[in-house]
């Protein structure tokens, strides 16, 4: 026998030991894979076989308070990615082109739900009507392209922007704080938007689809039931849309804020902040440029004047010093202080606006004419303790509670700020004399004021300002927000109604500072003010409260370097209390005048008789000197 062909026994049983180590180790794989990893298996087969397309809901609508539409919701078309498919084939390089896109940039938005391969993400939103076109027409040949209608935000008549808000993609910086969405979501980013997004979104629904090898949507997945979404609820805001726009208007090119309150509710009937941007602007998608071009103004488009712009208050706060004074036994309400036009104080004179003085001054004349020196002495009596304890109780140097992001403090110094700021025992009456006519180191915000002059106009008290009127879910239900009920400051009704007395006379009393925007049709009780500026003319504010028995609007105007709050800021403060009382300045004005001419003609008889009697006692004298009417101070 051949030796070539004998049988090797020892070689048969290695050989048939690996074998069955190979059968062994292959049984064993194939019972991982059906038993301990199927479940793995079949959730991968599921996500490439089933494709989870998210339904945005509606986001909730804004209205005024006569439900009058303010912020509406309409399609736009928005392009969506696959990553998986979009990787896997030649569509990046096409979108990258049609799109405009880096492509830093698109891997950024692709990539953006970390561990995401089957989901379509977000890539563009507001599609122009030419790129849709492009998309659509080479769809084929970009597997992992969707398109989807969805909302975008209408601001209907172009108000308020700073107030309403706009809306915007979540970043993954910020998703933390959102746990029920993902990056790319819409959320508010400023305003109302942002503030009353949980009640705005509502809630998203799912749509679950087969789909093929190459991703192309097969039909709904049988056996399981899409799940609707829930739209958010509509809020019914406080402002009134024509008086909103009237402030707005008469603002015009000034820098500045208006505000205006209803005292017994807090609502807030008008908010307007100049320089402002268009509505529309985070409308559409908005360019790292353009973005750029906003933050970088100096004018500061971007500021909530209204709520976080800071500014002395001037004369407007003389009234809290007033009642905190007589409430704290600083003062009696009788008495009186000599004004020679300041006041002499170490080395350093104080003026009074008027250089002439005011003479003998009281509670009421302090008001009335703006008396500075009163003040002085007044301020000097409380000392700082009194000041702060006092003036805190109308709510500055705190936030106001307003439903609002950005509800700055203001500054009202105590003892440990002033220590700290200028050193301790480094300050004294100086500082006092500055603060207690609303200079120096005291900064307030316009909304401050006005919830200040609504606490004066209810007697004592207010209710938390606040923009949403009440809360309308998808099914029509309405319910008000819980807002703090009235706060009281704890003065008395008397003393308050002595200031309330005084704040008439400046339109009414022969001496007031604004008695020329008097009209005989309604009693208004206002105060004017100006605050020096360190950078330019002076601001010009203006606070009033109307009608004087029965005060159902508060107003407060501040224009930056407007000079003159009697000049400046009054006649808008009383433009809008007669637009809220349903009055014409039409009227108003005819009425003034009729008062003008009167005057001019009482004044050119004056003349005329001054002239005769010279002519008499000097019959060489022909020149007559006449002296300017200086009625109505220009503070």
């Amino acid at each position: 026998m051949d030796p070539r062909r004998r049988f090797d026994s020892a070689r048969l049983v290695t050989f048939g030991t690996l074998v069955s180590l190979m059968f062994v180790i292959l049984v064993v794989r194939l019972v991982r894979l059906q038993l301990v990893q199927s479940e793995i298996f079949l959730r991968q087969s599921e996500t490439n076989r089933v494709r989870i397309v998210e339904k945005p809901p509606l986001r909730g609508l804004m209205f005024d308070r006569r439900n009058r539409l303010l912020v509406d919701n309409y399609p736009s078309y928005s392009l969506f990615a696959v990553p998986e498919l979009i990787e896997s084939s030649h569509s990046r390089d096409t979108l990258l082109t049609l799109t405009g896109l880096t492509g830093e940039e698109f891997d950024r938005r692709l990539h953006r739900i970390e561990g995401n391969r089957y989901t379509p993400v977000r890539i563009m939103r507001d599609l122009s009507f030419e790129l849709l076109a492009a998309l659509e027409e080479r769809r084929v040949h970009i597997p992992g392209i969707v398109f989807r209608v969805e909302t975008k935000r209408a601001y209907l008549h172009s108000i308020a922007p700073h107030a309403l808000g706009h809306i915007g993609e979540l970043t993954e910086d910020q998703a933390d704080r959102y746990p029920d969405l993902k990056p790319g979501d819409m959320i508010g980013m400023a305003g109302l938007e942002l503030q009353w997004n949980g009640e705005l979104t509502g809630k998203k629904g799912y749509d679950y689809l087969e789909v093929d090898a190459l991703g192309r949507i097969v039909g709904p997945l049988s056996g399981v039931e899409s799940i609707p979404p829930k739209p958010g609820s509509d809020i019914i805001l406080t402002i009134d849309l024509e008086l909103q726009e009237k402030a707005e208007e008469l603002l015009g090119d000034w820098a500045g804020a208006v505000v205006c309150i209803e005292p017994l509710t807090g609502e807030i009937l008008a908010m307007a902040s100049k320089p402002d941007f268009p509505s529309e602007t985070f409308a559409d998608v908005l360019t790292p440029e353009r973005w750029k071009r906003l933050q970088e103004d100096p004018a500061t488009p971007m500021l909530n004047r209204a709520v976080q712009g800071l500014y002395p208050p001037g004369s407007i706060f003389k009234m809290a010093v007033l009642i905190g004074g007589i409430e704290t036994g600083a003062i009696t309400t009788g008495w009186e202080i000599e004004c020679g036009g300041g006041y002499q104080l170490g080395r350093r004179w104080f003026n009074c606006w008027n250089r002439g003085g005011h003479g003998e001054v009281g509670h009421r004349r302090s008001i009335e004419a703006s008396c500075d020196v009163f003040y002085y002495m007044l301020g000097w009596r409380m000392g700082l303790d009194r000041f702060y304890s006092s003036c805190r109780k109308f709510g500055f140097g705190q936030p106001t509670g307003v439903d609002l992001p950005g509800d700055a403090s203001g500054l009202l110094p105590d003892r440990e700020f002033m220590d700290r700021y200028y050193g301790k025992e480094r300050w004294g009456v100086g500082q006092m004399f500055n603060m207690s006519i609303g200079q120096g180191d005291v900064l307030v915000t316009p909304l401050q004021s006005a919830v200040y002059t609504a606490t004066i106009a209810n007697g004592g008290w207010w209710i938390t300002p606040h923009l949403v009127k009440s809360i309308r879910t998808a099914d029509g239900t309405e319910r008000d927000p819980e807002y703090a009920v009235r706060r009281e400051t704890g003065f008395s009704e008397e003393t308050v109604r002595l200031v309330r007395e005084d704040m008439l006379l400046v339109t009414e009393g022969r001496a007031g500072t604004a008695t020329w925007l008097y009209d005989p049709r309604l009693h208004v009780a206002a105060k004017t003010g100006t605050s020096q500026n360190p950078h330019g003319d002076d601001h010009a504010l203006y606070c009033a409260f109307a009608p004087f028995d029965d005060p159902q609007i508060a107003v407060v105007v501040i224009i930056e370097h407007g000079k003159h709050g009697t000049s400046t800021a009054g006649p808008i403060a009383h433009s809008l209390i007669r637009q809220h009382l349903e009055l014409d300045d039409a009227t108003w004005l005819r009425w003034r005048a009729r008062v003008i001419a009167r005057q001019e003609a009482a004044l050119k008889i004056q003349m005329e008789l001054e002239a005769e009697q010279s002519v008499v006692e000097q019959p060489d004298t022909l020149a007559v000197t006449v002296e300017p009417d200086t009625t109505g101070d220009v503070e």
